[in-house]
């Protein structure tokens, strides 16, 4: 390919959805992806024997030369008032010891297709209410674009993913139809009626799992594995969903292994091209009018930083993250409910997902969900190695008492950003061609302290109407497990505040853009956020062919 019209730096869920819309609409694209192109018949075929031990097939603490992959700060330590709302399980007591937060990790996936490999296939709407939260609220901020216009890409990014979902949620409305929602598993509506009992109701999940065949991809055959990779192609991953009818046009090059070194600056403050390492461990340099980076909120803040503090004038690049909020009790019924059948987060309760002050004393929202196969009920495995006590005999009979009678109910809220979550460069460690990795400092404010105790509180209560024994809960409180994470170069207006502009692009740097989850200014009363990155960064793909008409700014 001749010297390419837009150079995209990562291929996930972002970074694809931007090549698919340039290259559909005539451009020529260059993606450049650090990690390797899976193939999902040999990488994850779920066919195994010990299937539900395997893991997707990435290493997301560890390179291969066993470096590892972030750095961290301080961790934080917790009231001792909040001990009852700490990890554990029957197998191991507590999980964290000690006041401290422990940092886990970062749960993110370098490879073409990006996170979304081992994504669940969530696939939600914000709240109109969450792009106004400064103006309405006094708190996080107020998006540069109004919801209508995001709802315009939430129709397109939908539309190519296939998502399958109620075709009204009055608490994340919608003006295109979906596919065929999914029924929700035998497990699930058994605790509908717990779910009703605190004044939410339970319906299927929003997700970009096919329900119907379509477009030359079968429907979900419910194997439970979507995290462990889908070798069928049923879920709407970034390269089943994007990549194929990309490639079609002949004008997007995807080269894999390569990582990018630096962003170089040219003439008149713009973007030149990109340095990058091939996969045959040669520096080559790519050029392009255009260069959309989309490796994700912590990886663009680091290649950023990392390129002499490009775009960084203010010092906004890498701050304002937000990140996961979670909660999840695992109980187990009365009854054998099998809920390893289905899909691994088939429903959710929206009621309290909208963004509002509350009177539990927090400002946010948050979503509960059914999340079997989330929590890791997918076989007898987890049921011996996390919910039975014990060894030897009596841990066999454990074990074979509860098997299947395991359910999992997660919420997941909103967070705020604070000045005690960023991203910066870690002094200390380096990756293995020489440069300084993500350094993740994680913080919970009141806030959130305050929005996730009522959430642990509204999960013990859908399981004690169930009639549920809690076995095992695991949060965020006092772990930071990562897997929604946006906004260290969030749009907006003010460049003293943002780091990208209404656009999509750099308030310092006119033709880089951000097409990933470090452009999405707030977390969403409980959203997952994927749908939101394919939708902005389908947006700043027609910001950037408006801009190349027009010629340089």
């Amino acid at each position: 390919m001749p010297d390419p019209d837009v150079i995209v730096v990562g291929a996930g869920a972002g970074g694809l959805a931007a090549a698919w819309r340039l290259t559909t609409q005539g451009a020529r694209v260059v993606l450049l992806e650090g990690g390797r192109a899976y193939t999902p018949s040999k990488d994850y075929p779920q066919s195994a024997d010990h299937y539900e031990r395997l893991a997707f097939p990435y290493d997301p603490e560890f390179d291969r030369a066993g470096r590892p992959r972030y750095g961290y700060g301080e961790a934080q330590v917790l009231p001792a008032a909040l001990d009852a709302y700490r990890s554990h399980d029957a197998a191991h007591g507590r999980l964290v010891p000690g006041r401290a937060r422990r940092y886990a990790q970062y749960s993110h996936v370098r490879g073409v297709g990006g996170t979304t490999l081992h994504f669940q296939g969530e696939s939600h709407r914000y709240h109109p209410d969450a792009l106004r939260m400064r103006s309405a609220l006094g708190v996080g901020v107020d998006w540069p674009l109004g919801f209508a216009e995001l709802e315009r890409y939430y129709d397109v990014a939908e539309a190519q993913l296939g998502v399958a979902a109620p075709a009204s949620i009055p608490e994340r409305p919608r003006s295109a139809q979906p596919l065929p929602a999914h029924t929700l598993g035998y497990a699930s509506q058994v605790l509908a009626p717990a779910f009703r009992s605190v004044g939410t109701t339970l319906v299927p999940n929003s997700l970009a799992v096919l329900s119907v065949p379509r477009a030359g991809r079968p429907a979900c055959n419910y194997c439970n594995s979507c995290t462990q990779g889908c070798p069928l192609g049923d879920k709407g991953s970034a390269d089943v969903a994007f990549l194929p009818a990309a490639l079609a046009t002949g004008r997007l090059e995807v080269r894999a292994n390569a990582q990018v070194l630096l962003i170089e600056r040219g003439p008149q403050g713009r973007a030149s091209g990109v340095i990058y390492v091939d996969a045959k461990g040669a520096e080559q340099v790519a050029r392009a009018e255009v260069v959309l980076l989309a490796c994700g909120a912590i990886e663009t803040p680091r290649l950023l930083l990392n390129s002499g503090g490009l775009a960084n004038g203010s010092g906004q690049v890498g701050r304002h993250l937000t990140e996961t909020l979670l909660w999840t009790s695992v109980g187990l019924l009365e009854e054998r409910v099998d809920a390893h059948r289905g899909l691994p987060i088939d429903g959710s309760a929206w009621t309290f997902a909208i963004p509002e002050r509350r009177p539990e004393g927090y400002v946010g929202g948050f979503r509960l969900a059914t999340s079997h196969g989330m929590a890791g009920l997918r076989g007898p495995a987890f049921y011996a190695e996390f919910l039975a006590p014990g060894f030897g005999l009596e841990h066999q009979r454990r074990v074979a008492e509860i098997v299947g009678r395991g359910v999992a109910v997660s919420a997941i809220g909103e967070w705020l950003p604070n000045s005690g979550t960023y991203v910066d460069l870690d002094p200390s460690r380096k990756d293995v061609f020489g440069r300084p990795v993500a350094r993740i400092h994680s913080r919970l404010e009141a806030n959130e302290l305050t929005c996730l105790k009522h959430m642990a509180d509204t999960v013990r209560a859908i399981l004690a109407a169930a009639k549920a024994e809690i076995v095992s809960e695991v949060t965020t409180l006092d772990q930071f497990m990562a897997t929604h994470v946006l906004g260290t170069c969030r749009l907006g207006e003010d460049p003293a505040t943002s780091v990208a502009d209404p656009d999509g692009f750099s308030h310092e740097v006119p033709n880089l853009g951000f097409a990933d989850g470090s452009a999405v200014p707030s977390s969403g009363s409980g959203d997952s956020p994927s749908l939101t990155i394919s939708a902005l960064a389908i947006r700043t793909a027609d910001k950037a062919l408006a801009r190349a008409a027009r010629g340089p700014r």
